[in-house]
C-alpha cells in the first residue's frame, strides 16, 4: 500500500468520523471508525503496516481532531501491531470471527489509553463506556465489511 492511499484513507476515516458516524449514536455510545479501519487494516497488512498506521491515525486524531487522549498513537500503534501479528494466525474468513477482532482490539485501544490517562477510574469507564462501544463498533464493522464485500464486490481481507 502506498505511503499516499494511507494518508488518503486516515483523511476519509476522520471525515467520516466526524460527519455521519458522530450521528448515529445510541444512549451517547457511538461506533469509532477510526478503529474499524485499524483493524481491517492490521489484518489485511499484517503486524509492520497495522503498527505504522495506528500511530499515524492516533497522531492524526491528536492533530485533526483535538481529541483529549494523548495516547491514542500508543494505543494505536500497539493495536495495530497485535491484530495484525496474532489476527492474521485466525481464520478470519467468518464474520463472527471478525466480529471478535473488532471488539477485542476496541477493548485493548481503550485500556491502553485509561491506563494512561485516569488509570483510578479504569474499571468504571470499562463497563460504563468500553463494552458497549467495543460491542457497537464491532456491529457496525461487520455490517460494512459484509456491505463492501457482498455489495460493491470488493475483498477487503484476502
Amino acid at each position: 500500500m502506498r505511503k499516499f492511499s494511507l494518508w488518503l484513507l486516515i483523511l476519509i476515516t476522520l471525515l467520516l468520523q466526524v460527519t455521519l458516524f458522530s450521528r448515529i449514536e445510541v444512549g451517547g455510545i457511538g461506533p469509532d471508525p477510526v478503529l474499524i479501519v485499524l483493524v481491517l487494516v492490521a489484518l489485511a497488512l499484517g503486524p509492520v503496516v497495522g503498527m505504522l498506521f495506528g500511530f499515524l491515525i492516533g497522531l492524526s486524531q491528536l492533530a485533526i481532531l483535538s481529541t483529549s487522549m494523548v495516547s491514542a498513537p500508543l494505543a494505536g500503534t500497539v493495536v495495530g501491531y497485535m491484530v495484525g501479528k496474532y489476527g492474521t494466525k485466525i481464520m478470519y474468513e467468518s464474520y463472527l470471527v471478525q466480529f471478535l477482532i473488532l471488539v477485542l482490539g476496541v477493548l485493548a485501544y481503550d485500556i491502553i489509553s485509561f491506563i494512561v490517562s485516569s488509570p483510578g477510574q479504569m474499571g468504571l469507564i470499562l463497563v460504563r463506556f468500553s463494552v458497549g462501544s467495543a460491542l457497537y463498533t464491532a456491529a457496525v464493522g461487520v455490517v460494512l465489511v459484509v456491505f463492501i464485500e457482498r455489495i460493491v464486490g470488493v475483498r477487503l481481507i484476502k
